[in-house]
């Protein structure tokens, strides 16, 4: 999981993966991202023949639900507008949710054409990359509610539980690599009852969960050098709850993957009694 600022570089660092030997396939939920990836791959003068991508954005209003939804809203109060039933052009807003859960039954991408089949089949030569949360979380609410001006208690808990599902099948059911970038807000741990950073998401109980399905949670940073723009990885920050199995405790490391995916192979070739050479 690694969690950042816009900016901080998450999608960048994606292009590390390819740098770590691995066939990486990326599930791009935000505009412009595919775009960052290659300028990354060319600065880091990497080959795109091993990078597979898909867009998978979130519905985006029409011009008839936004008509529709300034009508509910000049004539409804709050409480009329949480109780619409069917939602507005919910129809439509099915569609990026649908699309996201086909992507993981039949990986399409968008460069080659060709369909690599779904990710539960593949091993841990590939890695699956979700980029960002932010727009799963989007297309989760739209799917429960559409463009519904507002969401009554129980429809933001079903679309929570969507998310925390999907979740739960990325990071269990699978042998390739998975990664979650995620954007960041401050939420108030229940538990100490101060506010720390966390994965933005859907309401307040989601955010904290999300840590526990993966094994390193990571902080990407930006900073400012003088006219230079510095990026590094945290994993201990007094003010998130961080963790870490393959790299180090540190404020300050290279946004890199290639420690992650070679930790990894080391294990491997333990576990084999060292006489694997690759995973």
């Amino acid at each position: 999981l690694l969690l950042g600022a816009p900016g901080a570089g998450k999608t960048d660092s994606i292009a590390s993966l390819l740098s770590a030997g691995l066939e990486v396939f990326v599930i791009m939920t935000e505009p412009g991202g595919v775009e960052s990836l290659i300028d990354s791959c060319a600065r880091r003068k990497l080959p795109l023949d091993r990078l597979h991508w898909t867009t998978v954005l979130p519905a985006v209003l029409p011009a008839s639900a936004l008509t529709d939804m300034a009508r509910a809203i000049a004539a409804q109060g709050f409480m009329e507008l949480q109780n619409i039933k069917s939602g507005i052009g919910k129809e439509a807003t099915r569609e990026p949710a649908m699309k996201f859960l086909n992507t993981m039954a039949d990986f399409k991408c968008e460069r080659t054409g060709q369909s690599y089949g779904p990710y539960t089949a593949w091993d841990d030569g590939r890695a699956l990359v979700v980029d960002s949360l932010s727009g799963l979380s989007l297309m989760s609410m739209a799917l429960t509610i559409g463009f519904k001006p507002a969401a009554h208690q129980g429809e933001w808990g079903v679309a929570m539980n969507f998310v925390e599902q999907v979740l739960m099948k990325l990071t269990a059911d699978r042998q390739c690599f998975f990664v979650l970038t995620a954007h960041v807000e401050k939420e108030q741990n229940e538990i100490t009852g101060t506010n720390q950073i966390m994965a933005s998401t859907l309401g307040r109980k989601l955010a904290p969960k999300i840590p526990r399905f993966f094994s390193e949670v990571v902080y990407a940073k930006r900073t400012i050098e003088g006219e230079r723009a510095a990026f590094t990885w945290a994993t201990v920050d007094s003010a998130a709850d961080l963790k870490n199995r393959s790299l180090p405790v540190s404020r300050s490391l290279s946004p890199d993957f290639v420690p992650i995916v070679e930790a990894y192979r080391r294990r491997v070739r333990e576990a084999s009694g060292g006489s694997a050479t690759s995973p």
